[in-house]
């Protein structure tokens, strides 16, 4: 088993337009280790950034400038079938969190919280990343 101090931190990609969440997010997954790789506004940069960072695992915020429904989703994902992606909103909708799931992504509601939302870019990651 690979000694913790060694092993490289998460690394995100996180996009969503609300300035003040992103922020926040951004700076509490920081403080605990992450590596925020890039913030994205809208779905353009969203895009971009994914496909230049290579994150472990981008966060994505469903109702952003630029992107109707799971467009922006499914670019990220046309560009890198492999691709982790874990949208985020503060809608609950179980038609999308189904969709979202049956594309390969992950599904996390805003009002579930931080901690909730660390614990699913681990879980994610402990899936989805190479071995070291």
């Amino acid at each position: 088993m690979a000694d913790p101090s060694t092993v490289a931190p998460i690394t995100v990609v996180l996009a969503d337009d609300d300035d003040r969440f992103r922020t926040l997010v951004a700076r509490v997954l920081e403080d605990d280790g992450f590596s925020v790789l890039a913030v994205a506004h809208d779905a353009r940069s969203a895009v971009t950034a994914a496909r230049e960072h290579r994150p472990d695992v981008v966060i994505l915020d469903l109702v952003m400038e630029g992107s109707e429904g799971l467009s922006t989703l499914h670019e990220i994902l046309s560009n890198d079938p492999h691709q982790s992606v874990l949208v985020i909103s503060s809608l609950f909708d179980y038609a999308i969190e189904q969709e979202v799931v049956s594309l390969g992504a992950w599904y996390l509601e805003k009002a579930e919280g931080l901690e909730a939302l660390e614990h699913q870019l681990q879980s994610i990651a402990s899936i989805t990343r190479p071995r070291r």
